[in-house]
């Protein structure tokens, strides 16, 4: 990055007063907002912006409220103007980044998208300049270069620059993420061989089991291996976040019909049915397969 701007926005960040105290309303509001009850919750944000138009934290919450409801198009006005009043903060460039790119996958090929897509993306550089550790915000922005048409500044270059930050910080999901950008780009025994080389040394290490799984289930390619790895996932407790065990039954389902085994492939299909009945992908697969 650039050491001069990042001087700037670290500057930015250390002259901002001290949030004063939030109100009765914001109080309740934003309480709202945490216990998931958002409608109520932006209902309360939008009436105390219409009373305060500059409070910062009323403008971020409605924008988040927004952003939960799907309402991308008002997410990313509300969320700019929050940028705009506090360019320092890098929770809020992120967040108008992400509604900005949101909404600009919903407009489509067209100039107001891509209008929203760079906004987005610079929202997100800017972000990541006054946070640089916080690996999120480094994903969306491989996520914007790995799928925006170079006109619009997508860049696989520039992906792959972030990604190397990512793995510095991260190496597990930094290896995932490599993985899956270069299957995007259809290099795919690249993208097996960096989850094998990872795994060497971190052998139980669940997420780049799975993705070196999915990744065989989706080619055809190394399938044992893919087979292998997955099986190995259900001796194993993912976290939170990742992809649960219906996800390995899946993947075993789509690796045995692909060895053409489909009795193995319908006991993989039922297995990730009994452990997460409504999983259309796996019901669509069983029927195809009766």
């Amino acid at each position: 990055m650039i050491p001069v701007r990042l001087f700037l926005f670290l500057v930015i960040v250390l002259v901002l007063p001290a949030r004063a105290a939030d109100s009765k309303e914001l109080t309740s509001a934003i309480a709202l907002f945490d216990a998931k009850r958002v409608p109520e919750a932006r209902a309360e944000l939008a009436a105390l912006v219409a009373r305060e138009p500059k409070n910062i934290r009323a403008l971020w919450y409605l924008g988040r409220s927004e952003l939960a409801m799907q309402r991308r198009e008002d997410a990313a006005a509300t969320l700019g103007k929050a940028a705009e009043l506090a360019p320092g903060d890098h929770r809020i460039l992120a967040d108008y980044g992400s509604a900005s790119l949101l909404r600009a996958t919903e407009l489509g090929a067209s100039f107001s998208a891509i209008g929203h897509a760079r906004r987005g993306r610079t929202a997100l550089e800017q972000a990541v300049k006054l946070s640089p550790d916080t690996v999120a915000y480094r994903e969306g922005l491989v996520q914007f270069y790995t799928r925006a048409p170079g006109f619009a500044g997508g860049s696989f270059d520039k992906a792959y620059a972030h990604i190397a930050e990512i793995s510095k910080r991260d190496p597990a999901r930094g290896t995932v993420i490599r993985a899956n950008t270069l299957a995007s780009e259809k290099r795919y025994a690249e993208a097996l061989e960096v989850c094998e080389k990872f795994i060497i040394d971190h052998p139980d290490n669940y997420l780049a089991l799975y993705t070196l799984g999915r990744i065989a289930s989706e080619t055809g390619l190394h399938l044992a291996r893919g087979e292998t790895a997955l099986r190995r996932c259900l001796q194993l407790t993912p976290r939170i976040e990742e992809p649960d065990h219906a996800g390995a039954h899946y993947r075993l389902g789509m690796i045995a019909e692909k060895a053409s085994r489909p009795a193995d492939a319908r006991r993989d299909y039922q297995a990730a049915l009994a452990l997460e009945p409504v999983f259309p992908e796996a019901s669509a697969a069983l029927a195809r397969l009766k």
